[in-house]
């Protein structure tokens, strides 16, 4: 009994090593390469709507080309950075309708029961960049208000607040390009309906509030009529003008004669005084002798006083 035991598992090992060389001899690297597959991007974790894509949130994996998503990302850099429309769970493939366009920045939420409503408007309602996402704004409208009234505007909506500022490019009548601002205001459906009819008869302009201020004011509204009349009945302010100076013609410039010299008084130097007595130098060989004479003005001094 043992004996048969024994034959049998040798045929059992036989007959499994037969079918695993047939099946090694089957899948062969030619028939594991005829599944061809192609890179694509999914999220490596939960992506939420409106969420900014980043490059750690991604990742490239090889997906079989039978099943990739059409238009599906192949490149991290494809999509980084990009806001995501919908919420993209873990592992789902990012295609464009799930990623905004390039260049789109985050918009934000919107709450529950409101809409979101476009408005085209100029740059100078735009108040020149000044009005950003999540900012409040009262809405005018500008219309014709008939013969009697000529233009009328009026405060529409108030404290109304804007999810995104966008810019678009338009032409004008004659071709010219311009462009203009859209701002994307959040409404409910009633506010949409009118909103839409106001768009349609007049010219939207936006008032930014100052931030929390969530005063409402009570306006009677502006017409070319109240504003002409207005302009009539104001009170005229007598402008005065300063006088200028009076000035007075040049005088010829006069020509001052230099004052004439101061003459000096003339001092008379006596000639100098002849001395009373002349000396005689005497040499005698070796000696020397000096002898001293009385001068003339001497002598007739002298017989000046002798005389009576």
């Amino acid at each position: 009994m043992g004996n048969i035991l024994r034959r049998v598992a040798i045929v059992l090992v036989l007959v499994a090593g037969l079918v695993f060389s047939w099946i090694r001899r089957v899948e062969t690297p030619s028939s594991r390469a005829r599944v061809a597959t192609a890179p694509v991007v999914i999220a490596q974790t939960d992506l939420a709507q409106g969420a900014l894509i980043d490059r750690m949130a991604v990742v490239v994996v090889q997906w079989p080309v039978g099943t990739i998503p059409a238009g599906a990302y192949t490149t991290v850099d494809s999509v980084a950075g990009r806001v995501t429309r919908v919420v993209i769970f873990k592992g789902e493939a990012l295609v464009p309708g799930r990623v905004a366009p390039l260049g789109q920045g985050p918009m934000p939420k919107i709450t529950p029961g409101k809409r979101a409503f476009a408005v085209r408007i100029n740059d100078v309602s735009g108040i020149a960049g000044l009005i950003q996402p999540n900012s409040r704004v009262d809405i005018v409208l500008v219309m014709d208000g008939g013969a009697d009234k000529g233009r009328v505007a009026k405060v529409f909506m108030e404290n109304m607040r804007i999810l995104a500022m966008n810019a678009v490019s338009q032409r004008s009548d004659d071709g010219r390009p311009i462009n203009a601002a859209v701002a994307t205001v959040e409404v409910t459906p009633s506010e949409g309906e009118e909103l839409t009819i106001a768009t349609t008869q007049g010219q939207i302009q936006l008032m930014l509030r100052g931030y929390g201020d969530p005063d409402s004011t009570k306006t009677h509204g502006a017409t070319t009529t109240r504003i002409v009349q207005g302009l009539s009945n104001a009170p005229s302010v007598a402008v005065q003008q300063r006088p200028e100076p009076k000035r007075s013609a040049p005088q010829p410039r006069r020509e001052t004669a230099a004052p004439a010299p101061v003459p000096q008084p003339l001092v008379l130097t006596p000639p100098p005084r002849k001395p009373d007595t002349n000396t005689v130098t005497i040499y005698r060989q070796q000696n020397v002798e000096k002898k001293s004479f009385q001068a003339d003005s001497a002598k007739k001094d002298s017989l000046a006083r002798a005389r009576p």
